[in-house]
């Protein structure tokens, strides 16, 4: 019976969750997912949750999955980079606005969003996003006040006040329903990276990358290496994975990215030391997976890394493009296509129906990476429905 010892590194995208919160959704998710695949999962260890000082709090957990004659053991290393995004959000919703904008700018003055539209033109809507959200509070607050000036309504003083309070109301829904401040912390989290501003955060991204370097080359030699990261989680699995490569360029490392937003900082004219990351990647014997969505307006659709940073000679990552409606029943579809956060997060969310793509089974299910990269997606000529297989999972895998 084939069996299959895997070590995933696993780095999330840029959302304010605490690492237990990223444990739980992973575990659930592949409850979901795994009758759909035919699969078994049991709990081989449980979460165990470290905080280290100078880096990012790091989560280790295990999975045995099981099949007809095959069963897989898969050892995760989860990094919280909650951590580092609580950072942004814990200022003064002024200071992120204020820093949201000026991030917006830089990006505009150096070019960079003219970039998106040319290697996906649907990013460049993402990235027009907040600045048409607060040209909307801007331009009703200031229509507001000048209706009550041309009615005359209250003197000289109304006017003024009818259009901060207007501005108030309507910058407190676009920030608790239209995300706008946790949009605003992710530009300017990108423009820190892409500058290397922030030592501090900096530093954090450094000793996780250091750390998990430390642990790969722990691994033994017939254990498989993935590296596996969503939406901005991949500028760091992109350096990670370089470093390691530095350490050891002769071990065969798998490099899975969905929803990525690695281009939205690699375009950026200053980030010279990421787009030498992508180059030797590009220039090893990693195998890399890239997992886009046309659904999804958060990632760089149709677009090709390696390409698009023209890097001589370098290999392009093998290019998976996935529809959620296919994945997932009516109902469940229709739920999610109008928030397009939660579209973006499907990458990593579980499936209703099988197809060539799915986060969990990719890095718990039997097949070597290299395998699944060779043939442009897992293999589903035999789909089972989801009450056909059964799931356990035991202990504290379920809260």
């Amino acid at each position: 019976m084939p069996v299959v010892d895997r070590l995933v590194v696993l780095l999330p995208g840029f959302e304010h969750m605490p690492i237990e919160a990223h444990y739980r959704r992973f575990v659930r998710e592949a409850e979901k997912t795994a009758p759909v695949y035919d699969m078994q999962l049991t709990e081989a260890a449980p979460l165990k949750v470290s905080l280290p000082d100078a880096a990012a709090p790091t989560g280790e957990f295990s999975l045995r999955s099981t099949g007809r004659d095959w069963s897989a053991r898969t050892d995760f290393v989860l990094y919280g980079l909650g951590d580092i995004t609580m950072f942004y959000a814990s200022r003064h919703p002024v200071v992120r606005l204020l820093s949201g904008i000026i991030a917006l700018l830089d990006f505009t003055v150096t070019g960079t969003f003219f970039r998106f539209v040319v290697t996906s033109w649907r990013y460049s809507l993402f990235f027009l996003y907040p600045l048409v959200l607060v040209g909307i509070v801007v331009a009703a607050s200031f229509g507001v006040g000048s209706l009550a000036a041309t009615f005359g309504l209250g003197g000289p003083i109304a006017p003024l006040a009818l259009a901060l309070v207007s501005a108030a109301i309507l910058l407190l829904f676009a920030i608790r329903k239209m995300h706008l401040l946790l949009i605003m912390d992710d530009w300017t989290f990108a423009r820190d990276t892409a500058r290397g501003k922030r030592p501090d955060v900096m530093r954090k991204l450094d000793n996780v990358i250091a750390d998990a370097v430390a642990r790969i080359g722990e691994a033994p030699a017939k254990t498989e290496i993935v590296v596996a990261a969503h939406s901005l989680g991949a500028i760091c699995a992109l350096q990670l994975l370089d470093a390691a490569l530095l350490r050891n360029s002769s071990r065969r490392y798998g490099l899975l990215t969905v929803g990525s937003s690695l281009l939205k900082v690699a375009l950026h004219p200053a980030a010279r030391r990421l787009r030498k990351s992508v180059e030797r990647v590009a220039n090893s014997n990693t195998t890399w997976i890239d997992v886009q969505s046309l659904t999804d307006p958060i990632n760089f659709y149709k677009s090709d890394p390696v390409r698009n940073l023209k890097i001589a000679g370098g290999k392009s990552p093998v290019l998976v493009r996935v529809r959620f409606r296919s994945q997932l029943c009516d109902d469940a579809y229709k739920a999610i296509r109008r928030n397009f956060f939660r579209v973006h997060r499907q990458f990593v969310f579980g499936v209703e129906k099988r197809t060539p793509y799915s986060w969990h089974v990719i890095l718990c299910g039997p097949e070597p990476f290299a395998d699944i990269a060779a043939r442009g997606g897992l293999a589903c000529d035999h789909p089972v429905s989801a009450s056909s297989a059964t799931l356990k999972v035991s202990g504290p895998a379920i809260t």
